[in-house]
């Protein structure tokens, strides 16, 4: 009679009584962003990475993170190679295929790194004024294209901000449309060159799942809790 009370009182007051077995461990896919997340010695490390990694332990969710190139990481996790990612809401093309959280895992700062302060940017429009470096495989929070056809003077795309910025420093260009922690990180490498950053926009980072894994809605719905409450 004892173990029939236990029983009842699990399916009434607790799913993760019975659930959390059932949910197994994720693939996350990500892509070199250092210092947000990036490759250390076969771990992923970050700010975003270790906000991911304090949910995941918080839902005793177990997971496996696997480094990919941009596109690389859209075409794998459309097709159901990796689980879930954690990216700003124009990497998606598909949204209809997975589960996003409710509040942003975090937030990043996007803008122009120039080599003077004598710019007037807070937009994307003002960036049509200046001799320009793009990173290839970024959206930078914008559904279509930063290119020539739409009035931008794109000097070339880098692979990276460390590529970006090392242009930039050999004078390749007035100014990379850039992500500021990353930046940070790159400039200590010149410390001759002044740069300056001008805040254009702060973009929601969020976690998105797949749909079609075991217990996606179950799976949301706990990293949810913890996220929401941080």
């Amino acid at each position: 009679m004892r173990h029939s009370w236990l029983v009842l009182l699990c399916i009434l007051f607790s799913t993760s009584c019975f659930s959390a077995e059932k949910i197994q461990p994720l693939k996350w896919g990500y892509v070199e962003f250092p210092p947000y997340h990036y490759n250390d010695n076969g771990k992923v490390v970050g700010a975003i990475a270790d906000k991911v990694d304090f949910i995941l332990k918080q839902t005793q969710i177990e997971y496996s993170a696997f480094v990919f190139p941009n596109k690389r990481v859209k075409y794998y996790i459309e097709n159901g190679e990796i689980d879930f990612t954690v990216v700003i809401d124009s990497f998606i093309s598909n949204p209809s295929l997975f589960l996003k959280t409710e509040q942003p895992v975090y937030k990043i700062k996007l803008g122009a790194i120039c080599l003077k302060s004598t710019h007037e940017i807070d937009k994307f429009d003002d960036l049509k004024k200046v001799k320009l470096i793009l990173m290839s495989g970024y959206t930078y929070g914008q559904k279509s294209a930063l290119d020539e056809e739409s009035g931008f003077n794109i000097a070339l795309s880098a692979s990276n901000h460390e590529n970006a910025i090392k242009a930039l420093a050999y004078k390749r260009a007035e100014c990379v449309l850039g992500y500021h922690s990353p930046f940070l990180v790159e400039e200590v490498r010149y410390p001759e060159t002044n740069f300056y950053f001008y805040l254009i926009n702060e973009l929601p980072v969020y976690l998105y799942l797949l749909k079609g894994i075991p217990n996606a809605e179950l799976i949301i719905q706990k990293i949810n809790q913890y996220n929401n409450s941080n």
